[in-house]
């Protein structure tokens, strides 16, 4: 289990929250979760800086994941993709963290500006020889893309989105990667609305920027919100059964797919960081979870 660092702020317009941090992170430590997801895109690297300041403050050896990204996207901009732009990008990354080193950092997705794929991974695996980053990653590409690297410079971990309701037809190419010995991390393992929340209420918070998005619109897709509330109502019961949380078991079957090593969860609810990780001991052998539907 990884500790999403994005929910930690700070939201445009919000002042950081260093205390808050620091204690998500003691409580995410002391539930035996090790390791942070950042990225320089995230609030235009006010959530790298935002980790830096709580992380000095810890006297642990947190791992630490970043990522650097071609450009703007929803949530911040990015330093390009071109050799000097990567390395740039990760050297900044190490400032605002505190680091002298990263240990996974990501192509947070695809350039669509024209920059070759191997110049960009590159500059990644110079960046690896190095000494400034212990594995070099891909976050949000096609599995094309991935075996393109993998055949030049080896791929350590990939970074994709899977959950009992989203990103199914992923999981084929997970269990590629898996295959090839390539780590993957999965994000949105909760799909946002598996804890109790109407999608209503999940609406509400992923608004502004986020509307123009394609997550936004699945939940405002009357299709998918019929398939999500099936799966919902399933997990609920089957949660009961179990003497688990419907967070428990969602991410204990992302965990379970094969190809998958890990899953990444944000939250500022001390309580829900001690619940998600327990979901990495939860046993699902016997339990018919409908992964093949």
């Amino acid at each position: 289990m990884g500790l999403g660092g994005y929910e930690l702020g700070p939201e445009p317009g919000e002042d950081p929250n260093v205390d808050r941090a620091e204690r998500v992170i003691r409580t995410a430590l002391e539930a035996g979760v090790d390791w942070l997801d950042t990225s320089e895109n995230y609030l235009d690297t006010r959530n790298e800086a935002l980790m830096g300041e709580a992380l000095a403050r810890i006297d642990d050896d947190f791992l630490i994941a970043s990522k650097a990204a071609p450009g703007k996207g929803v949530t911040g901009g990015g330093s390009g993709f071109r050799r000097d732009e990567i390395h740039a990008a990760c050297r900044a990354s190490l400032g605002r963290l505190g680091r002298e080193h990263l240990d996974l950092y990501f192509l947070h997705w695809p350039d669509r500006t024209g920059v070759p794929l191997e110049e960009t991974w590159g500059a990644m695996a110079e960046l690896a020889d190095a000494g400034l980053v212990r594995a070099i990653g891909l976050s949000n590409y096609s599995i094309e893309d991935v075996e393109r690297c993998h055949a030049d410079r080896p791929v350590d971990v990939v970074q994709v989105g899977l959950s009992m309701i989203d990103y199914l037809d992923d999981r084929a190419s997970i269990a590629r990667c898996g295959a090839l010995g390539i780590g993957v991390t999965i994000f949105e393992p909760l799909a946002s609305g598996v804890r109790g929340r109407t999608l209503e209420e999940v609406r509400a918070v992923w608004t502004g920027a986020w509307e123009e998005t394609e997550f936004y619109r699945n939940l405002t897709d009357p299709l998918w919100v019929a398939r999500a509330s099936v799966v919902l109502d399933d997990l609920r019961a089957l949660a009961a059964r179990l003497d688990a949380t419907v967070a428990q078991l969602a991410i204990g079957w992302v965990l379970a797919q094969p190809g998958v090593s890990a899953a990444i969860v944000g939250s500022r609810d001390g309580g829900h960081i001690k619940e998600n990780a327990a979901a990495s001991e939860l046993d699902l052998t016997d339990a018919s979870t409908r992964s093949n539907d």
